[in-house]
């Protein structure tokens, strides 16, 4: 598995695996999650509703960035720049 670092990242990708139920996406963090087949609509929902229940952040899909969930790797840069933005005042 490549690096990713820190708790979030691994959090966050042991979440992808579940929800996809492969772990193509975690041995390739570059690996397009849409474009691949490895998310679809029903799976975004699910990884939302996972993610927040995880995180305690709110990802509303009016908030959803296909860009920013487009790979693996953007995935744990968006969910912890949510959690960097939460923990500001």
């Amino acid at each position: 598995m490549e690096q990713h670092g820190g708790e979030v990242g691994e959090r966050t990708l042991e979440i992808l695996r579940g929800v996809t139920g492969d772990d193509e996406a975690v041995r390739d963090l570059d690996l397009p999650l849409l474009a691949s087949g490895q998310l679809d609509s029903l799976g975004l929902v699910t990884l939302m509703a996972a993610l927040q229940e995880a995180f305690g952040i709110v990802i509303s899909p009016a908030d959803f960035d296909k860009q920013a969930w487009a790979t693996a790797r953007s995935l744990i840069a968006d969910v912890e720049r949510r959690l960097d933005s939460a923990r500001s005042p």
